[in-house]
């Protein structure tokens, strides 16, 4: 969707709750623009082990699970209905720093070594139930390809509730026409 608004950082976690309990709605001015344009607005992100709030690795599992929801639940009455959302951001590979510990706050690894993914998803669509529900990562048209395909895979054969995934395309400026098409092509198989 090229009308389409994505924040940078205004929507992230740490940005939004970088104080507990205290919510800096940044994000409001894209959110406004796309609504009043007509354009299509995408949350970036719910979870991410890369920017959370300061605080969160302070607490003990449960509670950064309480805190979780409580982020979810504040997205859900601020804006109530949303276009996208990007779920999940950058799991593969662990690594972003907070990936373990988010990983933890979720439930683990599990049956399918995505479960706290799962898990993230079915928190979303349970706020979220007419939202394109989005994995996105980093360049995965280049790196990592076969992790993220199987990652997305897990997640649908798992029945989570996942609609799409996005691609950051960061550092694509020299990937040959050839490149793109065969990993755009390994991708959909």
């Amino acid at each position: 969707l090229w009308n389409q608004i994505t924040c940078e950082n205004e929507s992230k976690w740490s940005s939004v709750e970088g104080t507990r309990n205290q919510y800096n709605w940044g994000c409001d001015n894209a959110f406004n623009y796309a609504k009043q344009h007509k354009f299509t607005y995408k949350f970036h992100a719910l979870v991410w082990g890369a920017q959370y709030p300061g605080w969160l690795p302070n607490l003990t599992p449960k509670d950064r699970y309480a805190a979780i929801v409580k982020w979810f639940d504040a997205v859900k009455k601020k804006y109530n209905t949303l276009p996208m959302i990007d779920v999940v951001n950058e799991a593969i590979g662990m690594h972003q720093q907070g990936n373990p510990m988010m990983k933890e706050t979720l439930g683990g690894g599990g049956k399918t070594g995505y479960d706290w993914l799962i898990k993230a998803f079915e928190m979303a669509y349970e706020r979220f139930p007419n939202s394109i529900l989005i994995y996105n990562d980093y360049n995965s048209i280049r790196w990592d390809i076969d992790n993220y395909i199987t990652l997305v895979r897990t997640l649908r054969d798992a029945d989570a509730p996942i609609d799409a995934y996005g691609n950051q395309s960061h550092d694509v400026n020299d990937i040959s026409a050839s490149e793109l098409k065969s990993a755009l092509k390994k991708q959909q198989d």
